[in-house]
């Protein structure tokens, strides 16, 4: 289903022309009509304000890739400017016969295309005398050299004003010429993997472009080149057979959805409707807007969920490159509503107090999900959690162990700043994503709702000593105050996998803390010392799996985070009274 639905996309798109492509084109080289430079070349920018300007893609005549790799053949009229106009690679002294056989091919081209397309002569024939003139190619390429081009970059010409790539009539030449090189091939008949027809189907397939991964040149999709993959005689991509007429809408799609893709890592993730559509469940993962979170969740309830009306089929996949060949991480085919209705829930699940402890938050983007994981660049994750999570949001499952292995291993490790405000261990977007995983996870034999908040009614063993370590450091802190390293710097980790081991000891010092404390603010921390230690039982759980982990965490923070509420009350209630006295 997924060629098909690529398929439709393109048809829709009314994409997929055989005999031109969109290319990044970097410069356009000026000459007169008598074949010399009229001008310092021209570099083509689709925004040159922004910081980096993209170049801008232009039609250009298309060429397989599979010729280009034979090392004899270059594109028609705009081609890197190693081939085209022979600047040297200082980087690739040994490809400099090569390219000097793609130039030779380059002007034949021309050569063809004065004989075949007379209208355009006198413009061919300028641009080739001035390929034939030394003293000219030396002047442009000591000009590209100072505007710091590069021999990869792709270069076009303009004669007298007019770019080459405009001209109607070299636009014919090459369609005539491309389909006379059609009819010459001849193709094997078999069913169509993509379109279910009986019809001619190829050997080899073109190159997708911009897969992370993947050859600067492109990769396949439908690729074979080991002696196992030739079953019933069955070579190169009869395998897998589709008709030139799939494979180029097929590749014409992916090569549209590719550039607009979110790329994280060593992926790219796509998405489209069957129908056209405004579809911005993507940005809302990607970008998490606070308004458009509110809006997304509140929307079921206003019932003013307009796509819940039209059930359009909406894809999403995810490609990566090894090599020559395109890995497909992940497919999913579903509807509008039915992802929408999955990203609300996400949303929800996601929800967590702050660590004020007095608004809740739920605006978490996928990237501050997966920084929340790691120490400083997302790539220290294992190359599969990003897709994950991502489908998960998409199609409402349950969330990866290997992320919340993740997460908490990043708990356990922070180091705690001077100041209980830079406690690194009250990350919000890692307890919402720890709390999304607890409630989405279902082979738990003691699952239990987590809620946002603090819940005083939890007697889950895991998150009591998340609770009670929470308030272990609190009476540190009211007894103490300054301390370089406290229980939370020494303790969290092994506290955290293995309680009985530390969460005595710490109880007995929080007694000694409790009788140096004073005051009504200890008064109450000694009534949830009392509270959650009765619940327990003095009795500390030997060790604790993942997800007891993340309760211990979730109760750790809700508790943390309550205290922070209580101070803040406090304060408005004496700055109340104050203000009252005066």
């Amino acid at each position: 289903m997924m060629l098909q639905a690529l398929l439709a996309y393109a048809e829709r798109e009314n994409l997929g022309d055989p005999d031109f492509e969109a290319t990044s084109i970097h410069w356009l080289i000026s000459l007169d009509t008598h074949g010399a430079l009229s001008g310092d070349p021209i570099p083509l920018y689709d925004d040159p304000t922004v910081k980096k300007p993209q170049p801008k893609k232009l039609l250009r005549a298309f060429t397989s890739p599979n010729e280009l790799n034979q090392g004899d053949k270059s594109h028609f009229l705009a081609d890197s400017l190693e081939r085209a106009v022979l600047i040297p690679n200082p980087k690739a002294p040994e490809k400099a016969e090569g390219r000097r056989v793609q130039h030779a091919y380059f002007k034949e081209l021309l050569r063809d295309a004065i004989v075949r397309a007379p209208a355009a002569a006198p413009k061919l024939t300028a641009l080739l005398a001035f390929l034939e003139n030394d003293a000219e190619l030396a002047r442009l390429h000591a000009a590209l050299i100072a505007a710091k081009a590069k021999p990869t970059d792709n270069a076009t010409f303009s004669i007298s004003g007019e770019q080459l790539l405009d001209d109607p009539t070299l636009k014919t030449f090459w369609r005539e010429r491309r389909s006379t090189l059609r009819a010459s091939t001849t193709l094997s008949q078999r069913v169509c993997l993509a379109s279910g027809r009986l019809g001619a189907v190829l050997d080899t397939t073109e190159k997708i472009k911009g897969v992370p991964g993947g050859l600067a040149t492109g990769t396949n999709l439908i690729s074979f080149d080991k002696d196992s993959f030739t079953s019933y005689g069955l070579e190169q991509a009869q395998n897998a057979a589709v008709s030139p007429d799939s494979e180029l809408k097929f590749r014409s799609a992916l090569n549209a959805l590719i550039p607009r893709g979110l790329r994280i890592n060593d992926a790219v993730h796509l998405h489209w409707t069957r129908e056209p559509a405004p579809t911005a469940l993507f940005a809302l993962l990607t970008a998490a807007d606070e308004a458009d979170v509110k809006n997304l969740l509140t929307a079921a309830q206003k019932g003013i969920a307009p796509s819940a009306l039209t059930p359009n089929a909406y894809y999403a996949m995810s490609l990566s490159g090894n090599g020559a060949r395109i890995v497909v991480r992940d497919w999913l085919e579903s509807t509008v509503p039915e992802v929408e209705a999955h990203v609300r829930n996400w949303f929800t699940d996601l929800t967590i107090i702050a660590p004020d402890g007095i608004r809740e938050d739920n605006a978490f983007k996928l990237g501050r999900l997966l920084y929340a994981m790691v120490r400083d660049k997302i790539d220290e994750l294992p190359p599969q959690i990003p897709t994950q999570l991502l489908y998960a949001a998409l199609r409402g499952t349950p969330l990866p162990q290997t992320a919340l292995a993740a997460a908490l291993r990043r708990q356990q490790i922070e180091n705690k700043g001077p100041g209980d405000a830079s406690d690194p261990r009250l990350n919000p977007a890692r307890m919402a994503l720890i709390r999304a995983y607890l409630n989405r996870s279902a082979h738990s034999p003691n699952h239990t709702t987590m809620t946002t908040a603090l819940d005083p009614e939890s007697r889950h063993p895991a998150y009591l000593c998340g609770r009670l370590f929470a308030v272990f450091d609190r009476l540190q802190y009211l007894a103490l105050e300054g301390v370089n390293a406290g229980v939370v710097e020494r303790f969290y980790a092994s506290a955290s996998v293995t309680p009985a081991l530390v969460m005595g000891r710490l109880h007995r010092n929080a007694q000694f803390h409790l009788a140096k404390a004073g005051g009504g603010i200890a008064e109450n921390v000694r009534k949830d010392f009392e509270e959650i230690s009765d619940a327990l039982g003095a009795k500390f759980p030997a060790s604790l799996d993942l997800e007891a982990q993340g309760r211990f965490a979730l109760g750790y923070y809700h508790q943390k985070a309550d205290y922070r509420r209580r101070t803040a009350e406090r304060k408005e209630a004496a700055a109340a009274t104050a203000a009252a006295n005066t």
